[in-house]
């Protein structure tokens, strides 16, 4: 459940978006490309928000500011242009009618919007690489999802629902295979214990035991994902 909101911060309009989840406890506070997102406990008061934020002011707007001065440029779209794929950097190109990834570019259809294209493209490879590693993991560790779709959030790599529903973000196309597989195994580990538990890691651990060096990537480099 989402919605937006908007508070005066230190003298400043600051937009903000709200995700409630049954699974929280407490208020929390991120700040990434897409601004300043709240997460609240499903039956959190909306009028008991606005003191935390005044609480909170200096440190919202300093990590805004200091978010936006370091964000990575977004990559040039444009013939001759760069884009990751799957862990390696591949160099764009503009042809009529085309839109596939070839072993040393990425071909966008000339004429189109090249973000809007490289989007279509990223999703529908997406589908099929995420389909054959779930495949994989699932046959490995023994948990298959009822369903797997992608996920569009912003800055959210991966869900899994109570109801076996295994969601994967489309972005994840540019990061190397093994930050994808442990991003699917992380979310089919869901599938047993729908927590961060240490039981829930060592399941994790198992089947990836490199996961912290993974995580430790996307929290790293994941925010070029999002640059474009």
């Amino acid at each position: 459940m989402s919605a937006a909101g908007r508070a005066v911060l230190e003298g400043r309009t600051i937009d903000y978006q709200i995700r409630r989840s049954a699974r929280r406890r407490s208020v929390g506070l991120r700040i990434d490309a897409s601004g300043l997102t709240i997460r609240l406990p499903a039956r959190f008061p909306l009028d008991h928000l606005e003191p935390i934020l005044q609480r909170k002011a200096s440190w919202i707007v300093s990590k805004l500011d200091l978010y936006h001065t370091k964000a990575p440029p977004p990559p040039s779209l444009a013939d001759g242009g760069r884009i990751d794929w799957l862990g390696h950097s591949l160099p764009i190109r503009h042809e009529v009618g085309r839109l596939i990834v070839e072993p040393d570019a990425v071909v966008l259809p000339q004429g189109q919007d090249p973000a809007a294209a490289l989007t279509r493209l990223m999703q529908r490879e997406a589908r099929r690489h995420f389909a054959a590693r779930v495949a994989h993991w699932s046959a490995r560790i023994g948990l298959t999802p009822q369903s797997l779709a992608l996920s569009h959030a912003q800055k959210r790599w991966g869900s899994c629902t109570a109801q076996g529903v295994v969601r994967l973000n489309w972005r994840l196309m540019q990061a190397p295979p093994s930050v994808i597989d442990y991003v699917v195994i992380h979310e089919l580990c869901h599938l047993e214990e729908l927590n961060h538990s240490d039981r829930f890691w060592t399941l994790v651990e198992s089947a990836c035991p490199d996961w912290r060096e993974q995580r430790a990537f996307l929290k790293r480099e994941g925010d070029r994902y999002f640059a474009w």
